[in-house]
């Protein structure tokens, strides 16, 4: 594939994390709007050599037609098979908005990549008797509901915790894996708390 620009990249980038964050691709208008153009051409003509360099695909017939396609340009994976890399979650902001994603990362052969997958960064000790340190990568399969003890990202108003997680009658316990933190408490029902997802892999970066 030929190498992209670095403003092509910047517009490569921004429909990805769209996508990530909507599953579905962005209007050209909203590009237009994220990169404060003052027509519609700019960003035509940007889509134009994504598609001739095949990175995109039109999708005839589709309202928000394009289709992420190729391989990434950085690693090489198919970009279909690529998904967003979770730091720092921003507060206000959706786990997987532009602002709080570092990176896509390929998912693992062995395992299948389904929509909405994603990687988040740990962040404190709190459950190194799961083996999940500090610095791991969790990956992410979306889904709002997981089994008594199983392990989850759980959304705590503005942030995310790794945790196992176990429902009672009237409360949620979020339970940790190191005997220096006791457990979260949170009212059952509650719109400050809510599972993203159940965690189905955890992967280490050696130096």
């Amino acid at each position: 594939m030929k190498e992209l620009t670095d403003r092509q990249r910047q517009f490569l980038d921004f429909i990805r994390y769209y996508i990530a964050g909507h599953s579905f691709p962005p209007s050209i208008r909203e590009i237009q709007a994220h990169f404060g153009l003052r027509s519609t051409k700019g960003v035509k003509d940007h889509i134009d050599r994504l598609v001739e360099y095949g990175y995109l695909r039109r999708m005839d017939g589709a309202a928000r037609a394009l289709e992420l396609v190729g391989e990434d340009p950085l690693t090489g994976t198919p970009m279909k098979d690529v998904v967003p890399l979770v730091g720092t979650v921003a507060a206000g902001m959706p786990l997987l908005a532009e602002e709080n994603i570092e990176d896509y990362l390929p998912v693992p052969s062995g395992l299948t990549r389904t929509e909405g997958m994603f990687y988040l960064r740990v962040s404190g000790d709190s459950m190194t008797g799961a083996a999940i340190l500090e610095g791991d990568l969790v990956l992410v399969r979306p889904q709002p509901f997981v089994e008594q003890g199983e392990i989850a990202v759980v959304r705590i108003g503005d942030e995310a915790t790794v945790k196992r997680f176990f429902r009672h009658e009237d409360r949620v316990e979020l339970h940790s894996e190191n005997p220096r933190y006791r457990p979260i408490v949170c009212r059952d029902g509650s719109e400050e708390t809510r599972v993203v997802g159940k965690v189905v892999a955890v992967y280490r970066e050696l130096e």
